[in-house]
């Protein structure tokens, strides 16, 4: 690319904010782009802000036409499986429609190469499986989107397929849950309501947050058009192993409570191979994912009280 300019949409999430850090160490001019009802400030690492709804197809051409990004990094969306039963329309909206706005846009100025990030529900066989909850059915879409627009217009939309993200930054996920009540449970001495597991052998594979968006600016500078990158640890955990990684890792003993819910089928590995022959590969353990989780959350909380780290 000539140009080294990445519009970020969703730069104040948890992949966002580290996705901002990581393309700009690595030279790019970062644009951070917010909702409108955002309250945040402007990430690290980005240069500056700009708000728009993405939702709005003239509003994102506008703003598109003005910036004329190299990249596009699309991160932004409705990332809650219990919101999208409440609000079903509102989560299709906002990942279907957003990405489909960003990637006219991008037929339009005819420059921008476009990573978007999803998932996709397959099966143990490794086929497309009906979606579980309209969270699911909306991301689905919002892939196969991208694949369409490629196809119909040859616009140069990739897509990167991560696995359970976990590492410091507030993750609203198992691992990000977990780190704020075990934190807590420091601060109480252990004196805290425990965590419910639903059991101890459930198990997923977790990748470190920072490697995943390592591997999104391979794919934005060396990615096939069109492609799918999944992007994996390769190593599955269980439940139990992430209960006694905590353990370890905690400063006090952490109160549980395991039920004996039915071991689900495991998902399926995905082929990583496309992403690892660009020279991608995690570097960073599970364990210390989950130590620098607990350490920012420390920090955290330490700030909202008004404290330092020297105190």
């Amino acid at each position: 690319m000539t140009s080294r300019t990445i519009l970020i949409t969703g730069a104040n999430g948890f992949t966002g904010g580290h996705a901002c850090d990581r393309f700009a160490e690595a030279g790019w001019e970062v644009i951070a782009l917010l909702s409108p009802r955002s309250t945040g400030i402007a990430p690290r690492g980005s240069t500056h802000a700009v708000s728009c709804d993405l939702t709005d197809a003239d509003a994102v051409l506008r703003l598109l036409k003005r910036l004329e990004p190299a990249a596009i990094l699309h991160l932004a969306g409705r990332n809650s499986v219990d919101y999208s039963w409440r609000e079903p329309a509102s989560t299709l909206s906002g990942n279907l429609l957003s990405t489909v706005n960003l990637l006219e846009g991008s037929r339009v100025i005819g420059s921008s190469r476009l990573l978007v990030v999803g998932t996709l529900l397959r099966s143990s066989t490794g086929e497309l499986s009906d979606a579980a909850h309209p969270y699911g059915f909306s991301k689905t879409l919002q892939v196969e989107a991208a694949k369409a627009w490629h196809r119909w217009y040859g616009i140069s939309a990739m897509i990167a397929e991560p696995s359970n993200l976990i590492g410091p930054g507030g993750n609203a996920g198992l691992c990000g849950k977990i780190a704020r009540w075990a934190v807590a449970a420091e601060e109480s001495g252990g004196d805290l309501q425990p965590f419910k597991l639903s059991s101890l052998e459930e198990s997923r594979d977790f990748l470190d947050v920072r490697d995943a968006v390592a591997g999104y600016e391979i794919v934005l500078n060396e990615g096939k058009p069109g492609e799918t990158y999944a992007l994996e640890s390769g190593t599955f955990r269980t439940l139990g192993d992430v209960r006694k990684t905590f353990d370890e890792a905690s400063l006090t003993a952490l109160p549980w409570l395991v039920g004996n819910a039915p071991q689900p089928a495991s998902p399926p590995s995905r082929d990583t191979s496309a992403i690892r022959a660009l020279g991608w590969k995690p570097v960073r353990s599970f364990r210390e994912s989950i130590e620098d989780a607990l350490e920012d959350e420390r920090a955290r909380r330490l700030r909202e009280r008004g404290g330092s780290a020297f105190d």
